[in-house]
């Protein structure tokens, strides 16, 4: 549902990373994103799909010579900027498990692996450890990068360190499930992965989910640094995320056949909708799409568009 264009990094806004050289794009509710969200949600134990515990499925590619740098999926705000409160050790939500499905074959010596930094190849002894510098030497002497990553680059290390180190490599059948907090909610350091360059003619294609502790930010109940909300609301800054839709939905009363109606986004359930019930305020995104139900039957279809406050009634 967004176009393939440059990774970036941060909390919020646009920011390119010179370590981060890859390509992405978010299928925020196509079927078949909704489809594989649900499942990845169902592996992850839930009993129940919840929309708002998901960011959009990100589909990523790396052509030759893209990766990412070791990094967190946990997002860090230590200064307390953003209107989103991401402290999930205390009252804030934040990521806390990656499903990372790969989409191609790559052959040993290939690269785009997926490094884990601070681990070992499964079952690897301790003796047989390679430790850095001895696997640098042996990637140079292996010529295998030559004329593709610069001598000393971050590109080049980590194709080093993945070859030593704990490194998944993509196969269309195999996936990652890892995680970013503990079960207190301070972030796991162990989860410090990247995605190692590729050196070969065929591109990388991966998707991933993330999945957070408690409701992520742009949904009704979302935690808030309430001293930030207060502040850019005097200053009459966007609420965050200018890519939202403030929408409302009304009941207008006119129409019997909606006395007992709910609101759906997508197949997911929101809230009762009939007569008797309040207005629905909802952060929402172009393109999404909202469905009235009447005995389980849809009988009414919206779809946002590019305004920033929206109104629907039925």
């Amino acid at each position: 549902t967004h176009r393939m264009k440059r990774s970036t990094t941060g909390a919020s806004g646009y920011h390119k990373n010179s370590k981060r050289t890859s390509e992405n794009g978010f299928d925020t509710h196509g079927k078949e994103a909704q489809i594989v969200k649900r499942r990845c949600m169902h592996i992850l134990g839930f009993d129940e799909y919840e929309e708002s515990l998901t960011d959009g499925l990100q589909v990523l590619r790396y052509n030759k010579t893209t990766g990412y740098y070791p990094h967190l999926d946990w997002i860090d705000d230590p200064r307390k900027k953003e209107e989103h409160n991401y402290d999930s050790e205390g009252m804030g939500s934040n990521r806390f498990a990656t499903i990372l499905l790969y989409m191609t074959d790559l052959e040993e010596g290939d690269g785009g692996e997926t490094l884990f930094s601070h681990g070992w190849p499964a079952g690897q002894a301790e003796e047989d450890h390679v430790q850095y510098d001895d696997a640098i030497k042996a990637l140079r002497e292996s010529g295998d990068v030559e004329g593709i990553l610069e001598r000393d680059s971050w590109e080049e290390t980590m194709v080093a360190k993945c070859r030593s180190r704990l490194a998944v490599r993509p196969h269309s059948s195999r996936a990652v499930l890892f995680y970013s907090q503990h079960p207190d909610g301070k972030p796991d350091r162990s989860s410090l992965h990247g995605g190692c360059p590729v050196i070969t003619d065929q591109p990388k294609w991966a998707a991933n989910l993330w999945v957070w502790n408690s409701i992520r930010g742009g949904f009704p109940g979302s935690p808030k640094n309430e001293d930030v909300v207060a502040k850019n609301r005097a200053a009459n800054k966007s609420p965050e995320n200018n890519q939202q839709k403030s929408v409302k939905f009304f009941n207008t009363k006119s129409d019997e056949r909606m006395r007992h109606a709910q609101l759906f986004f997508q197949d997911t359930f929101w809230g009762n909708y009939g007569f008797d019930d309040p207005p629905h305020g909802i952060n929402s995104f172009k393109g999404h799409k909202w469905h009235v139900k009447v005995d389980g039957e849809i009988v009414k279809t919206f779809t946002i568009g590019k305004e920033k406050r929206q109104e629907f009634h039925i």
